[in-house]
C-alpha cells in the first residue's frame, strides 16, 4: 500500500488544525517517541494507539479495515489531548509535555 497520500493527507489536517506542536507518529510502528500518537498500517489494517512516558502502549490499539475511521480516531485523540493539557494546566499548571496549545491557552 501506497502510504505517502495518505500521510499527506493527515499532515494536512494537522497543520490546519494548528496541531504542529503535538507529539505524533505517522505509519512508522517501531518509532519510540514518548507520548506519541501514533497511526500506521499492518497486516492489512490501520491502528492508532497512545503511548506514555516510557512508549508502552497506554490501553488497546485500536484497528480500522478503512482509513477514514482510523483518521477520525487519530483526531479524536489529538482533540482529547488538547482538551485535557488545556485542563491540567489550568488546574495543576503542567502537563505531559509543553505545547503552545494549553501553555498559552486562556479560558
Amino acid at each position: 500500500m501506497n502510504i505517502e497520500p495518505l500521510k499527506r493527507e493527515l499532515e494536512e489536517e494537522i497543520k490546519h488544525r494548528n496541531y504542529d506542536s503535538l507529539v505524533y507518529v505517522l505509519f512508522d510502528e517501531s518509532n519510540t517517541t514518548l507520548f506519541a500518537v501514533h497511526l500506521f498500517y499492518k497486516n492489512h489494517l490501520f491502528m492508532v494507539n497512545s503511548r506514555d512516558d516510557r512508549s508502552y502502549v497506554l490501553g488497546k490499539t485500536f484497528e480500522f479495515t478503512n482509513f477514514i475511521d482510523a483518521k477520525e480516531k487519530f483526531f479524536n485523540i489529538l482533540d482529547f489531548i488538547v482538551r485535557e493539557g488545556r485542563r491540567e494546566v489550568a488546574k495543576h499548571g503542567s502537563y505531559m509535555y509543553s505545547s503552545p496549545l494549553w501553555d498559552d491557552y486562556k479560558n
